[in-house]
Formats: C-alpha cells, sequence, structure tokens
C-alpha cells in the first residue's frame, strides 16, 4: 500500500509520527519506503513535546486542488486508537504547518472488525476531518492477504452532526477495490449543524438585544462542553447590522445555524499571564464558541487563534468637546487687524488737519477750526452728510477720503455681519500631540479590546504617555457623554464612535455634539475570530471575499449607518452655535455697550472737569 494512492494529491511534506518500542516501528520503516520522498519521522512522545518550526522551514509550494493555502501537508499516525487522538489534534490544530492543509492517515493496527462503531465512539477521531482511519482485517484463508477498511470520518454529515463512513476497502493485490475519493470536500455543506459564537456590541457591526431566559437554547447542548458553560453568558437576538446581514448569507450559503452569545464577563480579550485570553477572544481560544462575530486583529492575538479575511478597516482617534463661541466682547475691533486700525487711525489724525489747511484760505466769517475739521472727516466714516467747504483742494481731500471710507466701511460693516453670524470658535484638539500638550484628560473603555492592548504594549514614547495618563470610563455612552461636558478626550475606533455620535449625540438640526479628532492612529483590520487551526475557515474566506468584490458590505455599511429608524430622538441636546433665525443678543452686542458705557463716562469726567475749571476762573 502506496501513500500515494491514499492521497490522490500532490504532498508537498510527509510526516510520519510512530509509537516507539511497539510493532509500529515496523510499520514506519515500510511507510517510509513506501512515500517514495523527502519524509520527517517522528516518535510520538517526541512529536508532542517539541514546539512546531517556524512555517518559513518548510514552506514548499505544492498547491492542493481544493485548498486557498499553498501548502499541502501529509501526517502518517501510526499508534492504538486510544492514544492516536492526542497527536491528532496537534498535527491538525496545533501550530505544526499552520495555515496548510493537513491530511492525516491513522493505521491503528488490528484486527479491525469493530474498527467502525469504536471510530465513531472515539471523542476525537468521530469528529475529526482531512482524516481517514484505518486497520487490518484478517485475512478469511490461508492463501489470502489482509484487507484494509477506509474509514473516513465528516464533523457534520449526520445532520449537522458526526459520522463515521467505510468510504472503501484497500487490498494489497487490488490496490483501492472503489477508487473512492478519501479526502472530500467537507465544509461545503454543514447540514444543519449549530455554531456557538460570542460577541460584544459594536455597532454597526454587531448590534442585539438579550434574549429572554425562556427563549434560549437547551442547556444541555453545552453541558457536554464545559468551558462553555464557564464562560457564556447570555444568549443574543441580533438586530440589522452589518455582522447579522453577513452571518446570514454565510448560513445560506453554507447550510447552518448558530446561536450567538455574550461572554460572561463582557470582555473582547485581555491577555493573561498563563497565554489565555479573557472575553470573546478566550472563548474563541479554548473552543467553548466555535468562531466570534467582529474583533480587531492584531499580532498578539493572531498567535492564538485564527482570523478570517478583514472586511473593514477602523482606525483608533479621539473626540473631545465641540468647539464654543470664544467671547464676543471685543466683536467690534475683531473686522480688522491692529494693523489697520493703526493705518486707520492715522489717516484721521491725517486727513483733518489737510482737510482743516486746504478750507482756511476760503473763509472770511466763522472760520472753520481744527476740531470742526477733525469731527468732519470722522463724521464722514460714519455716513454722516456735512456741508463741505467749497474750494478746489478741499473737495479734492473729501473726494479722495469718500472712497476711502466707502471701502473702509464696507469692508467692516460686512466682516462685523460675518462674526456676528458665524462667530469665533475655540480651537479644536486633532492630534494626540496637541492631546498631551493640552490640560484636557484623556481615556479609553477598557473591555479588553485591541486599543487598550495596543497602547499598553506600544514602544512609541508618545503612545507610552497616552497609555500612562488613560482615565477609564465604564460605557460608551458614558464616556460620549463626559467628553461632550468637560475637558475629556475619548480614545476609541472612528466608525464605533461616530456611528454613536451619528445615533445619540447629535442635534436636531443635525449638528453633532462633538468634536472627532482629524488624525488617526493604530488602523486594524475587523475580521472573525476562529478556533486555532479552524479546518473551514477558507469557506467563510471564500463567502466574505465575494460579498467584497460585489460591494455589498459598503452598501450595507452606508444603508446601516444613514438609516433614519437607529435615530434616538429622545431629549436632544441643542446645537451649541445661535441659529440664524435667532436676534442677536448681549453676548453679540456687548462691546457697542461697553463702548457707549466708556464714552458716556469719559463725557460725564470731562464735563466735571471742565465745570471745576470754570467756577475756578470765575472766583
Amino acid at each position: 500500500m502506496t501513500l500515494r494512492d491514499v492521497w490522490m494529491v500532490t504532498i508537498a511534506i510527509n510526516v510520519v509520527i510512530f509509537r516507539e518500542n511497539t510493532h509500529f516501528e515496523d510499520v514506519a520503516v515500510a511507510t517510509v519506503g513506501g512515500v517514495g520522498e523527502d519524509v520527517v519521522v517522528w516518535g510520538v512522545d517526541t512529536f508532542l513535546a517539541t514546539p512546531p518550526p517556524p512555517l518559513h522551514y518548510t514552506l514548499i509550494t505544492h498547491r492542493h486542488r481544493r485548498a486557498n493555502e499553498d501548502l499541502c501537508v501529509a501526517f502518517v499516525l501510526l499508534d492504538d486508537l486510544e492514544a492516536v487522538g492526542e497527536t491528532l489534534v496537534v498535527a491538525q490544530r496545533g501550530g505544526w504547518y499552520e495555515g496548510a492543509v493537513r491530511l492525516v492517515l491513522a493505521y491503528v493496527g488490528g484486527p479491525a472488525n469493530d474498527l467502525l462503531t469504536r471510530t465513531a465512539q472515539h471523542n476525537i477521531l468521530g469528529s475529526s476531518y482531512n482524516t481517514v482511519v484505518t486497520g487490518w482485517l484478517p485475512s478469511t484463508t490461508p492463501s489470502s492477504h489482509r484487507t484494509y477498511p477506509l474509514l473516513t470520518p465528516c464533523s457534520y454529515c449526520r445532520q449537522g452532526q458526526p459520522q463515521v463512513t467505510l468510504a472503501d476497502l484497500w487490498h494489497p493485490n487490488k490496490g483501492q477495490v472503489n477508487e473512492t475519493h478519501l479526502y472530500p470536500d467537507s465544509f461545503k455543506n454543514f447540514h444543519g449543524h449549530t455554531f456557538q459564537i460570542a460577541t460584544l456590541e459594536y455597532a454597526p457591526f454587531s448590534c442585539y438585544d438579550i434574549r429572554p431566559p425562556h427563549e434560549g437554547t437547551d442547556q444541555a447542548d453545552d453541558a457536554e462542553n464545559p468551558v462553555r458553560l464557564e464562560v457564556k453568558g447570555p444568549e443574543l437576538r441580533l438586530k440589522d447590522c452589518i455582522d447579522t446581514r453577513l452571518l446570514k448569507v454565510l448560513a445560506a450559503a453554507l447550510n447552518f445555524t448558530y446561536v450567538v452569545w455574550e461572554p460572561r464577563d463582557k470582555m473582547w480579550g485581555a491577555l493573561l499571564s498563563n497565554g489565555t485570553y479573557t472575553g470573546v477572544i478566550g472563548a474563541v481560544q479554548k473552543y467553548a464558541a466555535d468562531f466570534s462575530l467582529n474583533v480587531a486583529m492584531t499580532g498578539e492575538r493572531e498567535r492564538a487563534i485564527d482570523y478570517t479575511i478583514g472586511y473593514f478597516s477602523d482606525p483608533l482617534t479621539f473626540c473631545t468637546t465641540r468647539p464654543r463661541p470664544l467671547n464676543q466682547a471685543l466683536a467690534l475691533i475683531k473686522p480688522f487687524q491692529p494693523s489697520v486700525w493703526g493705518g486707520f487711525a492715522l489717516a484721521l489724525i491725517v486727513v483733518g488737519p489737510l482737510y482743516y489747511l486746504t478750507c482756511t484760505p476760503c473763509f472770511n466769517s466763522s472760520p472753520l477750526t481744527l476740531t470742526s475739521a477733525l469731527l468732519d472727516i470722522y463724521g464722514a466714516c460714519l455716513t454722516q452728510s456735512r456741508r463741505w467747504v467749497p474750494s478746489l483742494g478741499s473737495r479734492v481731500v473729501v473726494a479722495t477720503w469718500m472712497m476711502f471710507s466707502l471701502v473702509t466701511m464696507t469692508s467692516y460693516v460686512a466682516m462685523l455681519t460675518a462674526s456676528f453670524t458665524l462667530p469665533t470658535l475655540s480651537p479644536t484638539l486633532n492630534s494626540l500631540e496637541e492631546l498631551v500638550e493640552s490640560d484636557f484628560s484623556w481615556g479609553i473603555q477598557n473591555l479588553g479590546a485591541a486599543d487598550h492592548d495596543l497602547l499598553k504594549h506600544s514602544k512609541v514614547p508618545l503612545y507610552q504617555e497616552v497609555y500612562r495618563g488613560l482615565d477609564q470610563c465604564p460605557d460608551l455612552d458614558s464616556c460620549l457623554t463626559r467628553a461632550r461636558d468637560t475637558k475629556y478626550a475619548f480614545i476609541t475606533w472612528r466608525l464605533y464612535m461616530e456611528d454613536r455620535i451619528a445615533i445619540k449625540f447629535t442635534s436636531s438640526t443635525g449638528e453633532p455634539q462633538l468634536h472627532v479628532a482629524t488624525q488617526d492612529f493604530f488602523p486594524s483590520e475587523i475580521g472573525w475570530a476562529m478556533n486555532p487551526g479552524c479546518p473551514f475557515r477558507h469557506k467563510f474566506n471564500n463567502q466574505i471575499r465575494r460579498l467584497l468584490e460585489a460591494g455589498l458590505i459598503s452598501k450595507w455599511l452606508q444603508q446601516i449607518i444613514h438609516d433614519p429608524k437607529r435615530r434616538e430622538t429622545d431629549d436632544p441636546q441643542e446645537s451649541l452655535l445661535p441659529k440664524a433665525s435667532l436676534a442677536l443678543g448681549l453676548n453679540q452686542l456687548q462691546g457697542v455697550f461697553y463702548v457707549l458705557f466708556i464714552g458716556c463716562a469719559a463725557a460725564v469726567s470731562i464735563f466735571g472737569l471742565e465745570a471745576c475749571w470754570s467756577r475756578s476762573q470765575v472766583s
């Protein structure tokens, strides 16, 4: 029996693992000879105790005819039926040749009269995949050869449950009797299997309501998985969001059902000192859940779990209180820069005496005084009509001054009107550098999510300073409310933040109540977390890739974000900016009142001084 007959595919690497000091050693020697190619040979105990090598160590590109990956690896396991399961788990789900298609042939010796029943009852082999289990059946006559049954487990073929079938027989003289393909694609149809999915709310990707206890699934289904009983929280009823639509498409295409639940600790996944994760990532890592909905992809997490391909990139950013109008006390002088005001005052001082000089030769009676000339020139700026002196020189001065006044005062009025309509706002923060140098505090919602871990483990000095100053807040709405009302910057994922601001923190006129920084940092792909070594990940990737190429995920995102039914309109906050339909108030006109009061105070003071001077002259 040659392995080429069994695989029926091109194999890049052959790995033979046998139980030492048993009759399987002789089988291993014969197997190595039958491979006819380079082969790696391991003893079982040594294989289980040895950490897997890096993938590049054995990166040979032979493409499997139905795989997305480039590497196809064949494992031959030679051990007793009771002991072969542990080796099978490490070979298929461990770090050995991670990312490759791993085909397994498990030879368990014989006699194998009840091998089908024993394999079906085996807690690992019975639900394995890409595996052929074989042993020997005794010959019926002294002159005949042994026969080898070829059993193929299928994880989901019996109405979504595991099933072991006799795929074919192998005879030393005839070879494979029926020439059945021993490694069929068992993941193109899950036959109604119910997957366990862990998630947390992350709009607009995952949205849900908590199911009442009486609507949940039978807890007896979870009794077989003690880890799931430990970490599983309430079951969920999904609402219309991106992952809900994506999940429905995959479920229809691959024929499976699902149960979605929250982890009890309500965490995304914080790395513990023992190398395990909490929350959603921990549930997937420990096989309590089959996969999750959206999670951020990080290098640390990828060492513990697998991911689907990413279908959206969402960076970190922060939001602060909306810029507020500055004090309008200086609104009267704001339209012009100081240099313009200085030039205007100088022109007034120069043109007044010049007009006086050009008018002096024309007066025979009631001569024009210098003070009167200055007041006439100043009055012309305020569009006050005057009787000008009819001399040629004075007319040239007045005509020039009128043109100057027209342009200057028109510009002033236009700028003053604009400042009342769109008042100057306080400066905004748009980068982390500006944030750490400001008097704002900042914080994050610590749910064991990737944003907290990225800041915590970063070696960049700026990010380290941000992490040291983190002031955590309990939930999303509380964080946004605090950022709106105080000098507090809330750091989180951009789309997650902007979606919630659009739903709840936007005024009835459509103005957001918070300012979102323009700078992004730590861009991260969003995908689904899957069990380590998940064999059907490529099926999910194919479906997600088709949706991306068709533009459906982008279309769904726009539909959900702009859905008016998601808007929460209870007690909407009014805009911080004055409305165009409102009358001007003291905040806008306080400057002119200050001028009036100062002028009146100056007039009263001058009047008092003049009265005192007159009395002193009379006395």
